[in-house]
């Protein structure tokens, strides 16, 4: 399928709009002109993705904000030529010259430089997950519904050409009722960042602290959380999980390993185990039905038959092999087309804000899907701080 058709329909169908109810924006930009886009927080994530914008030409960081001395001058290196800098991020949204802003800040500081950017008039990209807290995923989702910015949020599985086949594999039915879905991001290594003077830890290893985190969960998860939210157009009714700090005692809050489990409705669960100290097999992903299994690592899939018959005729959609005599032990691989292949998810998600702001379509990953996302993160974090059967909470119901 063309991306640009499967964006399209993927982001009406979560954002349950038909092209008659899509907003009008207040800035779009002709399909000539440069986005002119401020990075507020210029630390990995936000310094990485101001040194991938040069492979999008139509794109252009002019503005960038960052509490640290150090990091702020290097996103200026990495921006080049025409990037003002602001110690401030109130006064980088003061800044006529800044059409839409990327945040890309620790978690819990999300929410206030988001709503404050639709305040601004500035069309957002928010990295996930999109809030910290339930109540603040609602209230951002309330705000920018009225507003007249484009809102999208980085959950960038929506966007990479193999998950775009794999959702359609699963949605045709070719895996058959699907039972569980198995989720690693394991890993042997503290997950620490160097600090050049004590002063700035906390802010620097930000990850490892409830106030500004929610750990594994929030950090890891949160991306295969999304994309189950997004094929099955559901998110959870309740969760369970145990986690603790068991290997790393370095002062850390958040926990070295986690394990939750999600429930769907119609009893689906999803499993999500994430360790610090053990990188066996470190990430997967696996979708188990009545016909079939696809197993995912980052950038490559396969799918592996249930031997329903001796032999299987026909073909499946996107499977190598499929006419083959189907056993258990086969696996086929999900051949799929990267138009850039030298790009990831994150290239894709970037162009189709750009191309939002163009047109005025809604984004595949949107505030709304944000929004149902954050609120199944916290609940998994909650059921592992807090204990106990965490439910979808009762003010969200009416909304998804």
């Amino acid at each position: 399928m063309n991306r640009r058709k499967f964006t399209r329909d993927s982001a009406l169908m979560a954002a349950g709009l038909s092209l008659g109810q899509l907003p009008s924006f207040s800035k779009s930009i002709s399909k000539n002109d440069i986005l002119s886009l401020g990075v507020i927080g210029a630390g990995d994530r936000g310094g990485g993705i101001i040194r991938l914008l040069r492979d999008l030409p139509q794109i252009q960081t002019v503005a960038c904000s960052d509490i640290l001395p150090f990091r702020l001058e290097k996103a200026l290196s990495d921006a080049g030529p025409g990037c003002t800098s602001y110690p401030d991020y109130r006064s980088l949204l003061d800044d006529p010259g800044v059409d839409a802003v990327l945040i890309a800040t620790p978690l819990s500081m999300h929410y206030h430089m988001a709503m404050d950017a639709l305040d601004a008039g500035k069309h957002v990209y928010c990295e996930k997950s999109m809030t910290y807290g339930k109540k603040e995923a609602v209230e951002l989702l309330n705000k920018a519904s009225k507003s007249k910015s484009v809102f999208s949020v980085g959950h960038q599985y929506r966007y990479h050409p193999l998950y775009f086949k794999v959702a359609e594999l699963i949605r045709s039915g070719r895996l058959g009722a699907i039972s569980n879905v198995y989720i690693q991001w394991n890993r042997n290594h503290d997950w620490r960042r160097p600090v050049p003077d004590p002063k700035w830890e906390r802010i620097i290893n930000w990850r490892m602290y409830r106030e500004y985190s929610g750990g594994l969960t929030a950090e890891l998860h949160s991306h295969q959380i999304d994309f189950v939210n997004w094929v099955f157009d559901s998110h959870p009714v309740k969760v369970v999980g145990f986690g603790g700090i068991d290997y790393w005692k370095d002062g850390r809050e958040t926990f070295d390993n986690v394990n939750t489990l999600y429930e769907y409705p119609g009893g689906m669960k999803v499993n999500c185990i994430s360790l610090t100290s053990n990188s066996h097999e470190g990430y997967l992903f696996k979708f188990k039905g009545s016909k079939g299994t696809i197993e995912l690592e980052i950038d490559k899939g396969w799918v592996y038959f249930e031997p329903l018959n001796a032999k299987e005729l026909g073909s499946v959609d996107g499977v190598s092999g499929a006419t083959l005599s189907r056993k258990k032990e086969d696996r086929y691989p999900i051949s799929f087309e990267m138009e850039h292949p030298n790009w990831e998810g994150t290239h894709y998600a970037l162009l189709d804000f750009y191309e939002c702001i163009q047109t005025g379509r809604a984004p595949v990953s949107n505030v709304r899907t944000g929004a149902s996302t954050a609120i199944s993160v916290r609940m998994g974090i909650d059921a592992l701080r807090e204990g106990g059967v965490q439910k979808w909470p009762t003010y969200a119901k009416t909304l998804f």
